[in-house]
């Protein structure tokens, strides 16, 4: 998992989550771009969003959860 730069024809920049195949992780991408355009939010604040999240994700991954389950479970990650 990886934070990645993405750039509208707009012009706008996000960032998102890519995978180990380099596919965009749906409701990762789904949050970040509500962020950026719907909430109004910074670039930078995606950036660092996306960082946090990739490294739950790889999380998830390593431990054999989904992300649903990993949040259910979210306090052997923080800690």
């Amino acid at each position: 998992m990886r934070a990645f730069p993405v750039r509208l024809p707009s012009g706008v920049r996000y960032w998102t989550v890519l995978d180990e195949d380099l596919t965009v992780v749906t409701h990762a991408n789904a949050f970040l771009r509500h962020v950026r355009l719907g909430r109004d939010g910074s670039e930078l604040t995606t950036r660092s969003y996306a960082g946090s999240i990739a490294l739950f994700l790889h999380y998830c991954r390593r431990t054999g959860r989904d992300w649903l389950a990993g949040m259910r479970r979210l306090g052997l990650f923080i800690t």
